[in-house]
């Protein structure tokens, strides 16, 4: 990789990816997966990656189904919300690149912080509930746990996990209740939860954006 502090675009197993490298004097270096949301891409996170310590090495990857021009998506919408084993072939798909990149770089994590946003949000909640052994930190903006994985998931390890939910009020994508019943889940199953939410629609609020620096600090 470059020696460039802005995001390098890379080619991963076939995969678009855009990495961010840790400043160079920080440790400890860590890694994290910045997750896009529907018709996003690797680019249009990185505004909400300013808040977070330097010692990261932040990996945006581009998700699979290109439904526009510069438009991409972890899955296609339909009226059913896709079960727990479809977002698990995603999370295993993803964590496989992610290893693939380690090893062509040299590096090895034991475990990587999230941060998604959305659609992106769920793909972290996938990722959190399916290997809690490699994730760490958890940032959940404007996401939701599907109902139908609340029954399918059984006795997720999340005792001590952390989850750092942002939501607004007046979102009209995601309602406003899909978070709050999603943290009293994960708060019923052993994890800290920190919840963030403001009168705003489907978007972060600067307040919820401040905290993220203290939260991955």
């Amino acid at each position: 990789m470059s020696e460039s502090k802005e995001p390098e675009k890379m080619l991963v197993d076939g995969s678009i990816f855009r990495v961010k490298k840790p400043d160079p004097e920080s440790q400890p270096q860590k890694a994290l997966l910045l997750l896009h949301g529907h018709l996003g891409n690797e680019n249009v996170m990185w505004i909400l990656a300013d808040p977070l310590p330097k010692n990261y090495f932040i990996l945006a990857p581009r998700a699979p189904i290109q439904l526009g021009e510069n438009q991409f998506s972890w899955h296609k919408i339909t009226p059913q919300w896709p079960d727990f084993d479809h977002y698990g072939r995603l999370a295993e798909n993803l964590l496989e690149k992610v290893r693939i990149w380690e090893k062509e770089n040299g590096l090895q994590f034991e475990k990587y912080d999230l941060m998604g946003f959305s659609q992106g949000a769920v793909m972290a909640y996938a990722l959190a509930l399916l290997f809690p052994e490699r994730i760490g930190k958890v940032a959940a903006l404007a996401g939701f746990i599907p109902a139908s994985w609340k029954t399918d998931t059984h006795q997720p390890l999340l005792s001590g996990k952390t989850f750092f939910v942002a939501h607004g009020k007046k979102d009209e994508i995601v309602p406003i209740e899909k978070a709050q019943q999603t943290v009293s889940w994960l708060e019923n199953h052993g994890a800290v939860v920190e919840f963030c939410e403001a009168d705003i629609g489907h978007k972060i609020s600067a307040n919820c954006f401040s905290g993220l620096g203290e939260f991955f600090g």
